[in-house]
């Protein structure tokens, strides 16, 4: 397991944060295929469901942020986009079989996503608890 689910992630939002939960076991089973070495085709699969589910939950979170006027969502979703951009590059670069499939995209994957729920997620969901 590449990344384990703790009360720290919380958002305080029971919806973002399953769906944070759901991301995690994403990448989760993206690293175990990659330790697993299954096929380049299953671990292409797992990055497009990374990306499908990436783009679901970010307009989720970016609709609450709307709904509770979080001030700062111009940049928080100008990281969602970085992230996005990233994922489609990588993906971009193992299709033309420019990138192999590494630990080292496994580790930007998983340090951008604990990077971002626990500092710029963490800002939305201080913002929200200080409005109630």
């Amino acid at each position: 397991m590449l990344i384990k689910w703790t009360p720290d992630l919380s958002v305080k939002n029971e919806q973002l944060d399953k769906e944070h939960q759901k991301w995690i076991s994403i990448l989760n089973d993206f690293y175990q295929g990659l330790m697993d070495g299954k096929p380049k085709e299953k671990l292409e699969e797992l990055v497009v469901a990374m990306l499908d589910y990436t783009r679901y939950h970010f307009s989720n979170e970016e609709q609450f942020m709307t709904s509770i006027n979080y001030p700062d969502i111009e940049s928080h979703k100008e990281k969602h986009s970085y992230y996005i951009s990233r994922i489609e590059e990588f993906y971009s670069k193992i299709k033309s079989e420019k990138l192999i499939l590494s630990l080292e995209v496994t580790n930007f994957l998983k340090n951008w996503l604990i990077n971002h729920i626990k500092g710029t997620d963490q800002q939305y969901a201080a913002f929200y608890e200080n409005k109630k």
